[in-house]
């Protein structure tokens, strides 16, 4: 993390849960990386890199070309409606 300023001076979209986490990881007594603060380093490297985000949209693509395909192939089953 920078400096935790966006682009246009405001605070930057993914600093609330990078302070979350940094915040859960110093209130820790554990010298390690604590396991009550994974889903909080989770949310954050979601909010950098969308990977969950981009999975889901992967999926949804994925399965509305199958079901033009099927569609197509007369396997609707709309029943007429």
């Amino acid at each position: 993390m920078a400096s935790g300023w966006g682009l246009r001076g405001g605070v930057s979209r993914c600093y609330p849960f990078f302070a979350m986490y940094m915040n859960c990881i110093q209130e820790s007594k554990s010298e390690e990386k604590p396991v009550e603060c994974i889903p909080y380093g989770e949310d954050y490297m979601e909010c950098l890199h969308s990977r969950k985000e981009w999975t889901h949209v992967e999926a949804v693509v994925k399965q509305n070309e199958l079901n033009l395909k099927n569609a197509k192939a007369g396997g609707g089953g709309g029943g007429g409606h």
